[in-house]
């Protein structure tokens, strides 16, 4: 039975168990860190949105002797964001507990700050409609201004004030932290568009046929995202999680139904892969201990790719002087064991070398027998048995080592010299 084996191996199901709860709590520690950095970096950018509204409010505090409160919250943010980045930065632990505690507190915070987040936004456009009215005010007056935003000093015409109500809409929906640079870098064209024409009925056609449709578009986004929000960030925290610890390249998803239901698949494909590529690596990485450990030390190795896709790995093993252990793991989970005789050249053996490998075949039975039991000790066992071929001379075959990748020297077959060797392995094996 010792001529070329090859198996199919799985684990049992208590190796599998724990295989699964290793990668469970590496999936948590991955998520946690990724839910950290995400919600940090979404914090960090809420800095950044109402520049501009800034000088808004200094120039209604200087007009009226009030901000509406903007600078308070813009302070209570700021605050806030700060302390988040002192609890964040610098995390090493791999306490998964203590990472998932962090990344609570973090996510609790952020949920604070998308609450400043509208209360500044409700602010600011008050305090710009407030400024608005009473620099029409000023004007109407006769009074100067600073403010470098007024440029009419005659009363707006219908088209005039058609067109600055669509500009206030297209800008507030350019605040909107969810819609992306791409939607926002096209409202910014459009409004500039807007404001160019002069043509009433141009005006009131290119409202219809670019702008509405444009409107709908990113009220639909912002629907769905007040929709799926909650299941979609997690979702997506997940994915590129996962990404990030199994060097995956991350692409891009939507808060829509249909790309919730294409993460879900994601996830589920990427955790279905990493499943059988961990308990395939298990079962090889335990045969390379096993063989080692009963005395095999190994030659070299290789790895090949055939034209249908499907890839091979070989590690190669002493056995005796001319003599190795080819080790087969196919991409499809088939492992083959095969001994034949060592050189550098690709040949067919001839009489003697034939004999002397059948004979090696034969004591390699006993060692078959012992590998599978150690294969077992640590919880994997035969799935499928595809062959286990006899130990004739028509397996004899000659391994071409110039193939391999090696680090030491390896002994070609002398057939001439291996006759009393080969009494003297099997004497020491029965032993």
């Amino acid at each position: 039975m010792s001529g070329p084996k090859t198996s199919r191996y799985t684990l049992t199901v208590e190796q599998r168990r724990v295989l699964a709860e290793q990668r469970k709590i590496e999936k948590r520690k991955a998520i946690a860190y990724e839910n950290i950095k995400t919600n940090m970096k979404r914090l960090l950018k809420m800095k950044g949105i109402f520049h501009s509204d800034k000088t808004v409010a200094l120039e209604l505090k200087d007009r009226k002797g009030t901000d509406n409160g903007f600078f308070s919250k813009m302070t209570e943010l700021d605050e806030l964001i700060n302390h988040v980045r002192s609890i964040s930065e610098n995390l090493s632990s791999d306490d998964v507990d203590y990472l998932e505690e962090i990344s609570n507190k973090v996510g609790k915070h952020k949920i604070k700050a998308n609450q400043l987040l509208e209360e500044i936004t409700d602010i600011s456009s008050k305090n710009e409609y407030e400024l608005k009215m009473n620099l029409s005010s000023d004007i109407d007056k006769g009074n100067s201004t600073s403010f470098v935003d007024v440029v009419h000093t005659n009363k707006k015409s219908h088209v005039d004030e058609f067109r600055e109500k669509i500009c206030l809409e297209l800008a507030s929906l350019c605040k909107k932290e969810i819609l992306s640079s791409e939607y926002k870098l096209k409202i910014e064209e459009i409004i500039e568009k807007f404001n160019n024409i002069a043509d009433e009925n141009f005006l009131k056609n290119y409202y219809s046929l670019t702008i509405t449709p444009l409107i709908k578009q990113c009220n639909k986004i912002l629907t769905d995202y007040t929709i799926y929000q909650k299941e979609f960030e997690k979702l997506y925290t997940e994915y590129r999680a996962l990404c990030e610890l199994y060097y995956f390249i991350p692409q891009k998803y939507q808060c829509t139904y249909q790309d919730i239901t294409m993460l879900k698949k994601e996830i589920k494909r990427i955790n279905d892969l990493i499943t059988q590529q961990e308990e395939q690596k298990y079962i090889s990485e335990s045969l390379d201990e096993i063989m080692e450990e009963m005395g095999y030390s190994v030659l070299g190795s290789r790895e090949i790719t055939k034209k249908n896709g499907k890839h091979f790995h070989n590690e190669l093993y002493s056995y005796a002087k001319g003599a190795a252990v080819n080790i087969t793991y196919s991409s499809d989970g088939k492992i083959t064991m095969e001994l034949g005789g060592t050189d550098t050249s690709d040949r067919i053996p001839d009489e003697n070398e034939a004999y002397i490998l059948c004979q090696h075949m034969e004591s390699f039975c006993k060692d078959f027998k012992e590998i599978e039991k150690q294969l077992l000790f640590k919880g994997i066992i035969v799935k499928e048995r595809i062959c286990l071929l006899p130990p004739t001379q028509d397996y004899a075959q000659i391994i071409n080592t110039s193939e391999y990748n090696t680090d030491v020297d390896i002994e070609k077959v002398e057939s001439k010299k291996q006759c009393r060797e080969i009494k003297k392995l099997k004497l020491m094996r029965r032993e």
